[in-house]
């Protein structure tokens, strides 16, 4: 009896101790967890405060050096040893550069340590503008995409409503895509012609992720043999590079969250070219630009650019710095953009005074050519909004996101493409030159004249305010990590996140060895390597 009474107490024992391990191990779990969430939420708070500086200070702080992204300790001067419990850390990835695909540095090569520039992709909201600009732009822009066919591409259209010059409403994603849905008619067949409204969602959806449902920038086996069997590869040709497990994704060609302020390389809001007082427009240029560069600008906008039939024999010339602005003659001619101060010349023609002209300041015959041209387009501005949306970088886009810019040639992107590989050795810049920190380079080099530029200029940037980004926080192999995307909006007076969304639910994605930057980031991949559910 008494055997039997130690027996029962010594099981009931082992059981408590067993409750009570287990409910350690838990009670661990989820501080861990905790922990692993924190420390990405501090990586974000960092990644906001470098945002928070002159975009002058960070044209590539996103991807050089790529040390400041891989295996980040939360302590500064943190050491790993056996003694001592490891530190979390946390890993910034993105997407190989599209613009990278085919070359043989970047071919197995399926993510890299670092931000994506938003501005380096075509922004959807943006495309209503597109449209009303060049007509049919919108429709062009997107069947340059890879896979892109004429229904999908009026389906998108239809979608976001481009049939005139309304601004795009913003929508969530569900909205987005339930409007392919719309399009549906009474005997189920999309009013376009197209496939089935189910189907266009499904092709939508594989072509926005390229069938990496992980998000872990590669496809493995299991996402393979999905992306064949719900995808008809010959057809469209949308996936190519499969066999190099690297998907090509229409969400790094496309983005609805990319901009920039209104402000120059320095931090400094722009000063507004067609503001009503012309005394503090005058005031406000002169606290950046010469006397000279300032008067010319009231000279344009009370009396307006001379044009080459209007031009006299005989009319005596001075020199903006020559010439005293008279304030109470009010603005009768607005600027269309910055660039036409360029080789310009005003006629001045007033009551009882003998008509004179103002030759342009903003010219070879006064000055370097580089210094007023980088001026014209980083310190003024047409637009009057605190935010420019949509703008894409023309030191980071990839091709097809090139082809898509409106006014733009095969040509000159070509030379962009090119320019750019000269500048770095590589198809992908990693660096920004001083002398190519604002789109003044595509004129300054030639690579378009002054009329293209002009055109083009209301639709490309260098650099910009908005920044995607994978955020994994790990600590060792044993312990949980939490793994979520995020789009850094730099553009809002403060940072603002969009679209964070949690992928800890789809695995870890990546190894331990990766995210500590110890292994190339190009390994077989299997479905239990993945994770995939």
């Amino acid at each position: 009896m008494v055997m039997v009474i130690v027996t029962m107490v010594a099981l009931a024992a082992y059981g408590f101790n067993q409750q009570m391990a287990d409910a350690y191990r838990s009670s661990k779990l989820q501080i861990e967890r905790a922990q692993a969430r924190l420390t990405v939420m501090s990586a974000i708070e960092a990644l906001q405060s470098t945002l928070e500086q002159p975009r002058g200070s960070r044209l590539s702080w996103h991807r050089e050096p790529a040390a400041l992204f891989t295996g980040v300790s939360l302590r500064e001067n943190a050491s790993q040893t056996e003694d001592v419990e490891p530190e979390w850390m946390f890993s910034v990835l993105s997407p190989a550069d599209p613009a990278a695909v085919g070359t043989s540095m970047e071919l197995a090569k399926a993510w890299r340590f670092g931000l994506t520039n938003e501005s380096s992709k075509i922004n959807l909201l943006a495309l209503n503008q597109w449209e009303a600009a060049v007509p049919g732009q919108a429709k062009k822009t997107l069947m340059n995409l890879p896979g892109m066919d004429l229904a999908m591409a009026q389906a998108l259209m239809n979608a976001y409503g481009i049939v005139d010059t309304a601004p795009a409403s913003a929508m969530s994603l569900s909205d987005r895509i339930g409007a392919f849905s719309d399009e549906q008619g009474s005997d189920g067949v999309s009013s376009s012609g197209g496939d089935d409204a189910d189907e266009r969602i499904r092709q939508w959806a594989n072509r926005w992720t390229g069938g990496d449902w992980d998000m872990n920038y590669q496809l493995d086996s299991l996402e393979q043999n999905l992306l064949e069997e719900q995808t008809s590869l010959g057809a469209t040709g949308s996936i190519e590079g499969t066999a190099n497990a690297r998907p090509v994704a229409w969400r790094d060609h496309l983005t609805f969250d990319s901009g920039q302020r209104n402000e120059s390389l320095t931090g400094q809001p722009r000063v507004f070219l067609n503001g009503a007082n012309l005394q503090k427009l005058h005031q406000d240029l002169l606290a950046i630009w010469p006397a000279d560069w300032a008067n010319f600008v009231i000279a344009v906008r009370q009396f307006g650019v001379r044009g080459q039939s209007s031009s006299r024999t005989g009319t005596s010339s001075v020199t903006a710095a020559e010439w005293t602005p008279d304030f109470s003659i009010p603005a009768s001619v607005r600027i269309a953009s910055p660039l036409e101060l360029a080789n310009a010349t005003v006629e001045v023609s007033q009551a009882n005074e003998k008509p004179f002209s103002i030759r342009s300041p903003f010219s070879d015959d006064f000055g370097d050519r580089s210094n007023y041209i980088r001026s014209l387009v980083d310190d003024v501005t047409v637009h009057p909004s605190r935010v420019i949306v949509g703008q894409v970088d023309v030191m980071e886009a990839p091709r097809p996101v090139l082809l898509g810019i409106p006014t733009i040639t095969p040509e000159i992107v070509d030379q962009i493409i090119e320019r750019r590989a000269s500048q770095t050795g590589s198809v992908s810049p990693t660096d920004t030159n001083v002398s190519r920190d604002t789109i003044a380079w595509l004129l300054i080099e030639n690579v378009v004249d002054l009329p293209t530029f002009i055109k083009l200029q209301p639709w490309i940037t260098v650099g910009g305010d908005c920044y995607h980004a994978q955020i994994v926080a790990f600590r060792d192999p044993f312990t949980p990590t939490f793994r979520c995307t995020v789009t850094l909006d730099g553009s809002a007076p403060h940072v603002a996140l969009r679209s964070l969304r949690q992928w800890d639910a789809w695995g870890k994605g990546f190894t331990f060895d990766e995210l500590r930057g110890e292994l190339s980031p190009n390994p077989p991949l299997d479905h239990a390597g993945s994770h995939l559910p």
